[in-house]
């Protein structure tokens, strides 16, 4: 079943497990409800992937907000790249990031629509879009 979460929780999640090398390793280090993962342990794991997570939370958000702002309900790569006049390495790296933590996903375009579906229905700040990652609570 579907979690709903903020973005950066899930990705943060999605880092914690990629950093183990998947699912199965993740469940065989620390148990099927994570009961083998100390605190220490926790903090510490969360905070060597927070990075990454941040970056892709970030890229899902900004991917959003580029096809909220050309009126498209899918965007690609090189779209992403124009709209934010993002260097290609760098545009690629994020998309790398983004695939590793979400493999099921070629693109953000999923989870940008439910992003935009709630930016739609209010008058959304600067302000509010730069809080999304944290705020925000997606289905994945």
């Amino acid at each position: 079943m579907a979690k709903k979460d903020s973005i950066l929780a899930h990705c943060l999640m999605r880092a914690i497990i990629d950093e183990q090398g998947g699912l199965e390793a993740a469940v065989e280090k620390y148990g099927p409800k994570a009961e083998r993962l100390s605190k220490w342990s926790a903090i510490k794991t969360a905070a060597k992937v927070t990075p990454k997570a941040t970056r892709v939370a970030g890229f899902i958000v900004m991917w959003a907000v580029a096809m909220r702002d050309e009126g498209k309900d899918e965007f690609s790569i090189t779209e992403y790249q124009r709209w934010w006049n993002e260097g290609e390495r760098q545009t690629y790296r994020l998309q790398g990031e983004f695939r590793e933590l979400w493999p099921e996903l070629d693109t953000p375009n999923e989870l940008a629509r439910q992003i935009i579906k709630y930016l739609d229905g209010k008058q959304a700040s600067k302000r509010d879009v730069a809080a999304l990652p944290v705020q925000l609570q997606l289905v994945a």
